[in-house]
């Protein structure tokens, strides 16, 4: 008999599953998406009104006059339709066999660990979707009902691009390029965003050149080195190393381009919708995260399914993209 298992799938005991293992980071969900900005949609799609983006000033009106009509968002994004991501592993009848011998903490250990498996399937998922979205599109492998492969797009607009003066590896740029390429992504981002806690997102190849000028300095309170990023006055350029395989292209893709700076200014309007998901054992609730049970048969087994349906919601206006190298 397999029902011992199914008190360790109960909403309340599944929670408690989840609190007890350890968090998963990953580098853009913690950094653009965090907690704070996660959650739950109870609908099982998104108008454009779902996704927060940030709203505009409008005209005073005389007294006695009506009311200013605030007009509709026009955008080319129509509702957004989150695809489900839903890894499965299965117990064996031999698994299950031997599970039902062993005491309820070794049941609990055993349960939680393919709990965790997909939730960390799950989590690095949404992290590649993160990844995509900061460019403005999100454009994901998805396998159709048939089995065949397809691509899930979600496209919110493009990112406006910066255009620096000088190379920061050229020969002869100076610190004060470099200032100035920084001063031109901040006024560039101050024109379409009200954010302020900007983040400079780089590659290794970025940050060796501007370890390599800091090198040249005199003056080391200008640029610091640090073991993770470059301080450039109030501006730090992070290493970022955070990528996803592309099964399409049968490769791996890194969140940032070549030679180039993502600045976000991340605190104006992104955010991460759970929405309700395709599950009658879940209740269709908006959970960011579910397994539920099924038996199969011949050969007999237990199917785990894990469940999310996230969708991360990047604010375009408030990202730059600045070529910085040769």
């Amino acid at each position: 008999m397999w029902d011992f298992l199914k008190k360790f799938f109960v909403l309340s005991a599944f929670v408690n599953a989840i609190n007890r293992l350890s968090p998963v980071r990953t580098f853009i969900m913690d950094l653009i998406y965090p907690e704070s900005v996660r959650f739950n949609h109870p609908k099982d799609k998104l108008a454009h009104a779902d996704l927060g983006l940030p709203e505009k000033n409008i005209p005073l009106i005389t007294r006695g006059s009506s009311s200013y009509p605030v007009p509709l968002n026009k955008t080319t994004l129509k509702l957004i339709d989150p695809a489900n991501i839903t890894p499965s592993l299965v117990l064996n009848a031999q698994e299950i066999n031997e599970m039902r011998s062993m005491g309820l903490e070794q049941q609990q250990q055993l349960i939680d660990r393919k709990i965790d498996k997909l939730r960390k399937i799950v989590r690095k998922t949404t992290e590649a979707m993160a990844i995509q979205s900061i460019t403005g599109k999100i454009a994901y492998d998805i396998r159709n009902a048939d089995g065949t492969m397809d691509v899930y797009v979600v496209d919110f607009g493009t990112p406006k691009k910066v255009p620096v003066a000088k190379k920061w590896n050229a020969s002869g740029t100076t610190a004060g390029d470099i200032v100035s390429a920084v001063g031109q992504i901040v006024d560039s981002l101050g024109e379409t965003s009200d954010g302020t806690d900007i983040v400079y997102l780089c590659g290794f190849d970025v940050y060796s050149a501007l370890v390599t000028k800091a090198g040249e300095l005199k003056n080391s309170d200008l640029i610091k080195v640090f073991e993770d990023h470059v301080q450039i006055g109030n501006a730090k350029f992070i290493i970022c190393s955070a990528k996803y395989y592309s099964y399409k292209e049968k490769t791996t893709v890194k969140a940032i381009p070549a030679k180039s700076v993502v600045a976000i200014a991340k605190d104006d309007a992104f955010s991460l919708a759970y929405c309700a998901l395709d599950s009658f054992d879940a209740g269709f609730a908006s959970l960011a995260f579910y397994v539920n049970m099924t038996k199969q048969d011949d050969p007999e087994a237990i199917k785990l399914t894990g469940q999310s349906r996230p969708m991360p919601i990047p604010n375009v206006d408030a990202i730059r993209i600045a070529e910085v190298l040769d």
